[in-house]
């Protein structure tokens, strides 16, 4: 880069300088158009990983690193396509390896410098023995999470330097030939000339392969800076540190074992148990949806319920140990604000502590005793760091938002004048009111949640309401994924709620063991509690299918698809009505079917069927698209951008639908076969 020190320096005419530059393009451009596609390919020597100094401050792919370059033609290329691909692949990893070593030593100075000299002594030595691992987690979160994970980068950095080298080569050329015998150069010749001179510099010229290396390291030093504010490194604490790196430190040990503990008894393979029946999951969605609000005949927050075989009401009605106070103005404006301030961490709550409940107790009556940072824990929340690199523990502002979810738990009331039960296996209509949880002490005396304030622990059990669901043959135990707590309660509610809903829904479907029933677009809609956006219902759509997707990257599902929906329907206006009465397939992990299989009593096998052929042949047309999609690119030589720029898909996700990685959807394999038809 020119320094502005470098300009004041040198005295020109702007004029005549703008005039030259003009030209010199006009004149680059026609010998750059005659030079064919070529690569430049780093091969790197296999080494084993080894601590950088901690004061690195950029990338440097020279030192230490052992190459050798080539150049290859686009033909030769296209000849041995996978062989060069591979090869490409190994030069990126080792550019990530490269980027990581230093995100990690940085990351590894900042987390000692907050040590004793006590514990640095102990730290430097263990850090060293785990470097390479340390390393392979930053090269996980890298392609996770930045833009190193998507093929653009690659290709930007590729066409940037290419044209970069190109202009570099000529510009040599022209200085030994001078410009016009070079423009009298057939292409066939001037290529020849550009391939020994490129060769050559990468083989033998030390200036060039000095400027070379130089120019790609500021490069890949841009690239590390640009990760390093994406991934907030300056801002990380070093429990923050700890916990990207996996530090394993005396300190923390005993907290990480027992959070692995305290999920690993809740439930089977990251999920936990919690009940299943109707008013357990209505009452969910009544906490989510914040459906409560002002009847007729009762002064209390509620929300009714007339679902199937299911009637009755949800209130919100605060606990007190006053019997005189039950209906006072300012019980009620409490009543009212809790109602106003429910949130899906509260349903969080809820699940963690049937979960917990599930798991230990015995029988139905049992009191369990619980630590609120048990609660923090299933969160996937981890403890922050104290002073001298002690574990600190939680926040006292991360336990009060635990207190005052449970403190609206407690104030959930129940009247089902119509449910049903199973007494001695068979169904029978009854009644039932009372709390979910009770937060009761050893002696079963009820007391208020709200006031614990200090306490590490606290004891609860269930109310009568859910007992009758919990023994006999009307007990519904269901798998939930952890995950569903990990998601964010705000910026990931979509998710969050989709998970619940789902897990429900294939635990009823189990007992038919019918787990691909169609799942209408309005109904799941609804189930989490978000309506159409009138203005712009693409962006409901697209909200939708984004949160599908990530629970499919995040395995809560492991599959699904439109069924029998024509993607042509949404370019007519007045589509959205349409969509919302088509239907969705969602697989469940192999873990829910593997589980519930000793529920199953018969199975629709042709819908099955069915169902998994639909999945089949959508599979299938994908991978044929992909195929004929990749041919057109290469028979009009068009690039992974230009055709991206023209479907506005990322070239990545086209690159990953020519390789077969990716299935498109059915609204993308309808976009890329209406492009397609204009080379036919």
């Amino acid at each position: 880069m020119i320094n502005k020190t470098d300009y004041e320096t040198v005295a020109f005419n702007q004029l005549e300088m703008l005039r030259n530059e003009i030209n010199r393009t006009k004149m680059n451009r026609k010998l750059f158009n005659k030079i064919d596609n070529y690569y430049v390919l780093c091969i790197y020597e296999q080494q084993k990983i080894a601590r950088n100094d901690h004061n690195s401050k950029a990338i440097t792919m020279t030192k230490n690193v052992i190459s050798s370059s080539f150049v290859i033609w686009d033909h030769t290329y296209k000849e041995s396509e996978q062989l060069f691909m591979n090869l490409r692949i190994s030069s990126r990893n080792r550019v990530i390896i490269e980027i990581s070593k230093n995100v990690v030593s940085l990351l590894l100075q900042k987390y000692e410098d907050q040590l004793n000299e006590a514990q640095k002594s102990k730290f430097a030595h263990n850090s060293a023995l785990h470097f390479e691992q340390y390393v392979h987690r930053v090269e996980e979160i890298i392609r996770a999470n930045t833009f190193l994970g998507e093929d653009t980068a690659w290709e930007e950095l590729c066409s940037w330097f290419q044209v970069y080298l190109t202009e570099w080569i000529l510009e040599e050329l022209e200085s030994v030939y001078g410009f016009e015998t070079m423009h009298q150069m057939s292409a066939g010749e001037l290529n020849e000339l550009f391939y020994k001179q490129l060769t050559k510099n990468l083989a033998s010229n030390e200036t060039f392969l000095s400027k070379y290396t130089n120019i790609v390291n500021n490069y890949m030093t841009d690239w590390f800076y640009k990760i390093s504010a994406s991934m907030k490194l300056a801002d990380l604490t070093a429990a923050e540190i700890e916990t990207m790196l996996q530090i394993a430190t005396p300190s923390n040990q005993d907290s990480l074992s027992l959070s692995k503990m305290i999920t690993s008894t809740l439930g089977v393979e990251q999920h936990l148990h919690v009940m299943n029946n109707a008013p357990y999951q209505y009452v969910r969605e009544a906490l989510y949806k914040n459906s409560f609000h002002s009847i007729d005949n009762t002064p209390w927050p509620t929300t009714p319920l007339y679902k199937g075989n299911l009637e009755g009401i949800i209130q919100i009605r605060p606990f007190q140990t006053s019997e005189h106070s039950k209906t006072s103005p300012w019980l009620l404006e409490k009543a009212y604000k809790q109602a106003q301030n429910l949130t899906d961490l509260d349903v969080d709550m809820f699940d963690a502590l049937c979960s917990i409940f599930l798991s230990k107790a015995r029988h139905t009556e049992d009191i369990i005793e619980i630590h609120f940072n048990d609660l923090l824990m299933i969160r996937g929340l981890k403890p922050k760091l104290g002073g001298e690199g002690r574990r600190g523990g939680y926040e006292q502002q991360q336990k009060d938002k635990v207190l005052q979810s449970l403190t609206k738990i407690q104030s959930l009331w129940l009247e089902l004048n119509k449910a049903t039960v199973y007494e001695k296996g068979k169904a029978v209509q009854t009644q039932l009111q009372g709390r979910t949880f009770l937060f009761v002490d050893p002696n079963r005396n009820e007391y208020d949640i709200a006031q614990l304030n200090n306490q590490k622990t606290f004891t609860f059990t269930v109310d009568k309401v859910f007992t009758k669901y919990l023994y006999g043959s009307g007990r519904q135990i269901a798998l939930l994924p952890i995950q569903t707590l990990h998601y964010n309660p705000y910026s990931q509610k979509w998710e969050k709620r989709l998970a619940r809903y789902l897990s429900w829904r294939w635990r009823t479907q189990a007992r038919k063991g019918d787990f691909l029933q169609p799942n209408k677009i309005r109904t799941l809609l609804e189930a989490i509690g978000e309506n159409i956006n009138e203005r712009t219902p693409s962006r409901t759509r697209d909200r939708l299918e984004k949160a599908l997707d990530q629970l499919l990257e995040d395995g809560v599902l492991s599959a699904w698809h439109y069924h029998k929906w024509d993607e042509t329907i949404a370019n007519n206006k007045g589509w959205v009505r349409l969509w919302l009465d088509s239907t969705i397939l969602v697989e469940p992990p192999d873990i829910i079917k593997e589980q519930y299989r000793s529920i199953e009593k018969t199975k629709n096998t042709v819908h099955y069927t069915m169902d998994i052929q639909d999945n089949a042949q959508h599979k299938a047309k994908g991978a044929t698209i992909g195929k004929q999609l990749r041919a057109i690119r290469k028979q009009y030589d068009l690039s992974l951008l230009q055709v991206s720029e023209e479907l506005e898909i990322s070239p990545s996700y086209i690159s990953n639908i020519e390789r077969g990685v990716k299935t498109p959807s059915v609204k993308i394999q309808n976009m890329i076969n209406r492009w397609m038809q204009k080379f036919y």
